[in-house]
């Protein structure tokens, strides 16, 4: 999340941001969230909060960074914003440098910054940060591509019987997305996985579907409802929201048309409770989720810029 340090630089910031991107939600003062936070950066054009975030080895979430996560809520980019970036970027090195060194490079620094922002970019590639992970938006309505040959495959929701095969979708999908780099796959992550698919089976009606072909379980969609993607929310301007945890089709089932017709069907019943927005995250070296995930009406929000380890940053 972005924060601005005072009430006229956040109505100067939201007027920008909504000139670009009228799905951003309004800045929030900086003063609200400094809670005692390692590193409060502020001068005549920038400002800044540092904390270091560190999710626990066994827990689902360390597959989606390093152990280390170097976080800067960065805002109050006023005048240039490049030349302001710049500044906060090279105060926030001065203070990275000084932590402890990682031995394992099991450590990164993490900007976030919405995505049509693009005044930034160049600040942000000069200090070694890339786009790691892109957080996109899909309003409701937007219309699906043909799935083409898929029609052969038949969804329908999770059952106490697609357990293992739950389990292996997602982690394929965890898998697949580390050798973009935006996904880790801890020693836990398998059990930590059908932790989570038995869970969903404790729910009343999960938002969780199984594609099946010619008598095979090819493809899993996960869906988080309204009331459980309540801490991916404040990012958007809108609501309700609901955020797809995991879309997945078997290796070797890739490229018929199954993923189109699974993300079909979750978004027509997206659609017909009333959401209105779906969020989701994917690699932003993925040569295949970007343009299916355009295709399906997503488009990018926010982008997670990002170095490894913290100390790489230039």
């Amino acid at each position: 999340m972005t924060l601005i340090s005072r009430f006229e630089d956040t109505q100067e910031q939201a007027r920008r941001w909504q000139a670009l991107d009228p799905l951003l939600p309004s800045p929030r003062p900086l003063d609200s969230l400094d809670d005692g936070a390692p590193l409060r950066v502020e001068g005549a054009s920038a400002a800044g909060i540092a904390r270091c975030q560190r999710p626990d080895p066994d827990s689902l979430g360390a597959c989606w960074g390093a152990l280390r996560q170097h976080r800067l809520a960065a805002g109050r980019v006023g005048g240039d914003p490049s030349a302001s970036m710049h500044a906060l970027l090279e105060r926030w090195r001065s203070h990275l440098l000084s932590q402890p060194a990682s031995d394992d490079r099991d450590s990164s620094a993490i900007i976030s910054w919405p995505s049509r922002d693009t005044a930034v970019t160049r600040a942000l590639l000069d200090h070694g940060l890339s786009a790691r992970t892109v957080l996109a938006v899909r309003p409701a309505g937007r219309p699906m591509p043909d799935a083409g040959p898929a029609a052969e495959t038949t969804i329908r929701p999770l059952n106490d019987g697609d357990v293992d095969d739950a389990v292996a979708l997602w982690l394929a999908e965890v898998r697949w997305d580390a050798q973009f780099g935006a996904v880790v796959e801890r020693p836990a992550a398998a059990d930590r996985i059908r932790e989570e698919v038995l869970s969903l089976l404790e729910e009343d009606r999960p938002w969780a579907w199984i594609a099946e072909r010619d008598a095979d379980v090819v493809g899993l969609a996960v869906v988080s409802r309204p009331e459980r993607a309540q801490w991916v929310a404040p990012v958007v301007a809108a609501s309700p929201v609901a955020y797809v945890n995991c879309m997945s089709v078997r290796p070797g089932r890739r490229g018929q048309g199954i993923g189109t017709r699974l993300a079909a069907h979750v978004h027509d019943a997206m659609d017909r409770a009333g959401i209105s927005v779906t969020l989701l995250h994917y690699a932003a070296l993925n040569p295949l989720s970007a343009p299916f995930w355009h295709r399906c009406g997503y488009r990018p929000l926010w982008t997670a810029w990002e170095v490894r380890p913290h100390t790489a940053i230039r």
